[in-house]
């Protein structure tokens, strides 16, 4: 079979099952299955794959036709232009959690200054480990409350070689760390999908993703109410808090911290034009 009678017949099934990307899923997952580039298959359309080969990107077509994630069958998923492993245990790194890295840009201007970072619910480690690859300087702690993710946050700290600067930590919110503990930055995604619109998801999402970093309670907000009050006993005098939000959540989000005695101080849009990130003083 060639290449290009392949992707016709894997994009045909996708698109049966309802799959919008079938074209692009269909391309990823043959040349994960042949071990080349895109490139390579697209501009090899002629290439004939052997039996072996058909069997292998088959059966990973018949797992994205049954909505298994892209990344979960690849096991990686990119990242501000890096890439980052995924599992099932963690929530896969996606575009418009960019814009917390810009807004932190945009805040903390001199990448050489040596800042002391919290992640609060590292998950993938995608967020903390840009952060420590783009400031030289800086140290971080990244905390979870899941064994699982912190494993595959220190498979992927290892290989960005940043292991050395990130002290992980299992931990309900802020439950590990000392109140002498000093921060410039506390970054964090937390859950912020109102509990009955889970079932509403993709199923990419609402079967294969980790409920508890879907899930921010009955108004999507639980996370953020908690974070307000306790954040602060962690940063220093002049030290920021930077958070992902949810669709339309802004201004309710800036009430909650600037009840707990926060002073809102920027945000930033994601490509869509949405308000997606958030940063507090």
């Amino acid at each position: 079979m060639k290449i290009s009678s392949a992707l016709a017949q894997a994009r045909l099934e996708l698109d049966s099952k309802g799959v919008s990307s079938s074209k692009l899923d269909s391309l990823i997952l043959l040349s994960h299955a042949l071990l080349v580039s895109k490139e390579q298959v697209i501009f090899n359309p002629d290439r004939e794959i052997d039996a072996s080969q058909q069997k292998v990107f088959f059966d990973l077509i018949a797992r994205r036709a049954a909505r298994e994630p892209v990344s979960h069958l690849i096991n990686k998923r990119e990242f501000f232009g890096e890439d980052f492993f995924v599992s099932k245990d963690v929530l896969d790194p996606r575009p418009d959690s960019e814009s917390l890295i810009e807004l932190v840009f945009k805040t903390f201007l001199d990448k050489n200054q040596k800042l002391k970072i919290l992640e609060v619910g590292v998950g993938s480690g995608c967020l903390i480990i840009t952060l420590l690859k783009a400031y030289k300087s800086a140290d971080a702690i990244g905390v979870d409350i899941s064994e699982k993710a912190l494993k595959i946050c220190q498979k992927n700290a290892g290989t960005h070689q940043v292991e050395n600067r990130l002290n992980l930590r299992k931990s309900d919110l802020f439950s590990a760390l000392n109140q002498n503990e000093k921060l410039d930055l506390i970054i964090s995604n937390p859950p912020y999908i109102p509990s009955q619109d889970i079932e509403n998801l993709e199923p990419e999402v609402k079967i294969h993703e980790p409920r508890n970093a879907l899930d921010g309670g009955l108004d999507g907000l639980d996370f953020y109410k908690k974070i307000a009050i306790d954040a602060k006993n962690f940063l220093n005098e002049n030290g920021k808090i930077i958070l992902e939000i949810g669709f339309g959540q802004e201004q309710e989000i800036i009430e909650i911290f600037e009840k707990a005695g926060w002073a809102f101080n920027s945000w930033n849009l994601d490509l869509s034009g949405v308000v997606r990130s958030l940063c507090f003083k």
